[in-house]
Order: structure tokens, then C-alpha cells, then sequence
């Protein structure tokens, strides 16, 4: 017996006869290809209670689809009176987004069709819910953002005193020494920007306010997520051992991903970031200050949304950022230091990933 499998017959009748003991997490995730299969592995983990999945506009996904495709994913699992809510509709500052056709993706499940879900969603603001659940209890709750820190940051933003109710904040995001992943052939060709991850590059004010706020953060970047390469093997294996529905229609995006796995480009991101989360042992790294740049322009560029709208909330006019230098995610400044991941163990994240969605 391995020790995942040995993990998890303890666990699950450890968790059973006390589920108080199982980690509060609630998830913010921008619905992306591999946020689906990291809500699985959380909804799924016998040491995860996950109280609530926050999603807004910014990321990959959109509300409308969001607020469907996620109750339709978390029937796929045993997670009960989980609260779905959504945010805003675009970045809190400057002009940036996703590829469209990346959005189109994430919307749809990337083809795979579910069946419609019974559960209900929130009408509330995500930021509203989280701060809500993370006063219903005196437990602390884990945070774990795989999209724009959107939310995150308008969440300490307009209550601060929630930073007390939150023992760990784990985000996908930024690159320190490993290249950025903004130019995707055929996709973002001829971008400036050679240093970001898409998920700070997308709303860089908002990460750098996170980075600032002092929280106690672990940042999975793409320094790591790049040591956990989905390959055509993992997916073969896989396969073979689907044994529930959620292993299933992971299967299923893994088939009509073929091509993104053949490409060499498609890694563990957010998987990994929920592994860390199930087990501080995937999070080898060291303690840093980060800060995050976005240089002021004048004007709209190439690669700017212009259909954003040019007034934010407060009735400020909407800036534009250099897309050279936004979301860069610097070491140094004076922020508080947060703990940088740099060595996974690849094979124990394949083994426990597939092992979870397939309890």
C-alpha cells in the first residue's frame, strides 16, 4: 500500500468521526482547464472542508458560465453546502484580459457537457461571501486564489480586520526565475512581455496590494508548476485507473486537450496550487519579498480590451499599464515575506491527484 493509499484510509475515517478537524478552505478560481480539475481534488480530499467557490469576470472564465459550470463540477463530488458566488466583471484597474478563444474554452468545459445542476447560487458579491464565511466561524479559513487576486484584494480592501480570519493564502501565480507564460504561439504572438503569469499580468494592482497586505501567502509560481509537466504518459495512466464521475470527465477533457498535452505547454498550475493546500509538503521553498510592477502609459495599446468599461467603481477614470512590464513579479522591496515554492515532488502530485479524483 502506498502512502496515499494509506493517507487516505486513515483520513477518511478520521474525517468521518470528526470532520471538524478538516481544513476550512474556500477557493477563488477563475474556472480555467485546470481550475476544473483542482476544484476536483479539493471537493474530493477527505481533509478538505470546501466552504465556498468565489469567481468573477476577470479570469479565463465569466460570471454567467461560471455560476453554472461550477455546481455542475462540484455534483461530480460528495462536497455538500458549498456557497457559489461571482464578482466583478473586469480587472480593478487597467485594460487587460485573456485571450478570447481561452475564455471560450473555459466557459464551455472545453466541449465536455455536464448535466445542469440543482444547486443554487448566490446573488451576493464573492467578496460579501467570503467575508461572511470567514465569520461564521472562529476557526481560521485557508484561502487559495488561481485566478486574478481580484477578488483577494478588494476582500482585505474593504475588510481588513478579515486578514485575522485567514491562517494561509495559497496562489498560483507570478514567476520568479523561470520565464513568463503571456506569448502562446498563435495565440499572443509578438507580446512585449517576456517576465508575467497571466494570472497577475490579467489585474496587476490588485496582486501587488496582496503581496502588500501581509497576509501569511505560499506562491506557486511558475517555477514549480513547470517541474509538473502533464504529459501524453500521465494522461494514458490516468485513463486507465477513471473509477468515478469526476475521474471520468477529467478523462474526457484530457481527450479533447490531446493537442495543448502534444504541445509540451500544459502543466500542473492550479492542481498544484490545491496540492499545496492538501499538503504544505509540496511547498519547498524559501521566504521572499515580492512586489509586483505595472508601469502608468498614456492611451490604449494592442493589447488592451477596449470594451472595458473606462470608469471604475468610484467614478475614476480607468488607467492604462505598459503590457511590457505589468505583473511582473519582482524579489526585494520591503513587503512582508511570503513563501516562495521551488521544489515539487512531481510523481507524489500525479499519484495523489489521481488517487483523490478517483476515491
Amino acid at each position: 500500500m502506498n502512502k496515499y493509499a494509506l493517507f487516505f484510509l486513515v483520513a477518511s475515517t478520521f474525517f468521518s468521526a470528526c470532520c471538524t478537524a478538516k481544513q476550512r478552505v474556500i477557493f477563488d478560481t477563475d474556472v480555467a482547464i485546470d481550475d476544473w480539475s483542482a476544484l476536483l481534488l479539493l471537493a474530493k480530499s477527505p481533509s478538505i472542508n470546501l466552504i465556498g467557490v468565489m469567481a468573477n469576470g476577470v479570469g479565463e472564465t465569466r460570471c454567467k458560465p461560471a455560476m453554472k459550470n461550477i455546481p455542475a463540477l462540484l455534483d461530480l463530488t460528495p462536497a455538500k453546502d458549498v456557497v457559489v458566488a461571482c464578482g466583478d466583471d473586469y480587472p480593478s484597474d487597467g485594460y487587460f484580459a485573456f485571450p478570447e478563444p481561452w475564455r471560450v474554452q473555459a466557459d464551455t468545459l472545453s466541449g465536455v457537457s455536464l448535466p445542469p445542476s440543482s444547486r443554487k447560487v448566490t446573488t451576493e458579491h464573492a467578496v460579501d461571501v467570503m467575508h461572511r464565511l470567514l465569520n461564521e466561524s472562529e476557526k481560521p479559513t485557508t484561502l487559495i486564489a488561481t485566478g486574478s487576486l481580484t477578488n483577494i484584494a478588494q476582500l482585505i480592501e474593504k475588510y481588513p480586520q478579515d486578514k485575522n480570519k485567514i491562517s494561509r493564502l495559497v496562489i498560483m501565480g507570478g514567476t520568479f526565475h523561470s520565464k513568463g507564460n503571456i506569448i502562446v504561439p498563435n495565440f499572443t504572438d509578438g507580446h512585449p512581455n517576456t517576465r508575467a503569469e497571466w494570472n497577475i499580468y490579467v489585474d496587476a494592482p490588485a496582486a501587488a496590494r496582496v503581496f502588500e497586505s501581509g497576509l501569511t501567502i505560499e506562491v506557486v509560481g511558475l517555477d514549480v508548476t513547470n517541474k509538473v509537466k502533464v504529459t501524453s504518459a500521465f494522461a494514458k495512466d490516468f485513463k486507465n485507473k477513471v473509477a468515478t464521475p469526476a475521474s471520468e470527465f477529467w478523462d474526457k477533457v484530457l481527450d479533447d486537450n490531446d493537442w495543448f498535452i502534444d504541445s509540451g505547454e500544459y502543466y500542473f498550475w492550479d492542481v498544484l496550487a490545491a496540492l499545496v493546500v492538501i499538503d504544505t509538503a509540496f511547498c519547498k521553498g524559501k521566504m521572499e519579498s515580492v512586489w509586483v510592477s505595472y508601469d502608468e502609459v498614456e492611451g490604449a495599446g494592442k493589447w488592451t480590451l477596449e470594451s472595458i468599461p473606462p470608469l471604475l467603481k468610484t467614478g475614476e477614470s480607468r488607467k492604462h499599464f505598459d503590457p511590457a512590464t505589468a505583473g511582473i513579479t519582482h524579489i526585494g522591496g520591503d513587503n512582508p515575506k511570503v513563501k516562495v515554492c521551488y521544489d515539487p515532488n512531481a510523481d507524489d502530485a500525479f499519484e495523489l491527484f489521481t488517487s483523490t479524483l478517483n476515491r
